[in-house]
């Protein structure tokens, strides 16, 4: 059965973003505590706010689960459970009307991990999708690093195709049903690609200046209205991203997720630039995963080596 492979960047967004362009050798040092931090059966769990298809808010807890089957040097190869609470339609066998019945359910997602090259490779389900894996995977990263005592923060984006600003604006142009719109910048995590352009980028000097690690800008609509995004105000700081970055081109900050422009609407549905045009590769082999995740982190290196 044909596959599809998705690929996601794990970055930092802690401190040590700042340390790596002058010390470039600090990611190995982070490879392996990565590497030390992350163990078999290791569980999480989180609680997720959604709306019934009546409007109604409802709460819910999520569990998390890892499983390793391979680690090295550099990789882990492994599986995510994701088990939460689905409903189904089931007639009601008095009233003959259909109802919600909730069950439990478990969704798996095997993935592999480049932990050096800093990507992920996973095949997603239809109730666990990219989103959900990347902030699981991300949350799983940072309770690990807290509880290990590294003062590490990661973040994971799918990895895309990029977008340019004119493609942004129009997306949000195109988009009545926003009720909250974040723009939200990160500083580039330095390879031996970008180091120099990071070196040169306007917002990275300034925000290490403000010991900060992201900035956002944050639209919200309240009652019925919702967010003009032809409006120039949010037009305009679309545009300041290419002043903010001088030297490092927008299609490259977007692609490995520096870059992100997420919408919600009225039913809490989440839409991101970083899942517009998701880089992919298909497979028709289940037992080739492992080998289809290489060839297609492979391929990303050599794009992002071409970084100008």
């Amino acid at each position: 059965m044909d596959r599809t492979v998705y690929f996601s960047k794990v970055s930092l967004n802690s401190e040590d973003v700042y340390n790596l362009v002058e010390d470039y050798e600090l990611r190995f040092e982070i490879t392996r505590n990565i590497l030390s931090m992350i163990r078999h059966e290791y569980e999480f769990s989180e609680i997720n706010t959604y709306f019934t298809e009546e409007g109604e808010k409802r709460e819910e807890t999520v569990s998390y689960a890892i499983s390793i089957k391979e680690k090295n040097d550099e990789s882990i190869h492994g599986v995510l459970d994701r088990k939460a609470i689905v409903f189904i339609k089931e007639r009601d066998q008095l009233t003959g009307e259909m109802r919600n019945k909730p069950v439990e359910n478990t969704e798996d997602i095997e993935f592999y991990y480049d932990v050096l090259h800093e990507y992920i490779a996973y095949i997603s389900r239809r109730r666990f999708k990219n989103k959900m894996f990347n902030d699981a995977f991300s949350k799983m990263l940072n309770l690990c690093a807290k509880e290990n005592n590294f003062e590490y923060s990661f973040y994971v984006e799918t990895f895309n195709s990029g977008m340019t600003i004119e493609e942004m604006q129009n997306l949000i142009k195109s988009d009545s049903e926003i009720k909250e719109l974040t723009i939200t910048y990160r500083p580039a995590n330095p390879d031996q690609a970008i180091i120099d352009a990071a070196q040169e980028g306007m917002e990275k000097e300034r925000l290490k200046e403000s010991n900060a690690t992201e900035r956002s800008i944050i639209y919200r609509a309240k009652g019925k209205s919702k967010i003009n995004g032809g409006a120039k105000i949010i037009q305009d700081d679309l545009n300041n991203l290419v002043e903010m970055n001088k030297g490092m081109p927008i299609l490259d900050m977007t692609q490995r997720g520096y870059i992100v422009v997420t919408s919600i609407n009225g039913t809490g549905d989440v839409k991101t630039t970083a899942d517009a045009k998701p880089f992919v590769k298909r497979t028709n082999n289940m037992y080739g995963f492992v080998e289809t995740a290489k060839k297609g982190i492979t391929d990303i290196l050599k794009k992002v080596n071409k970084f100008d």
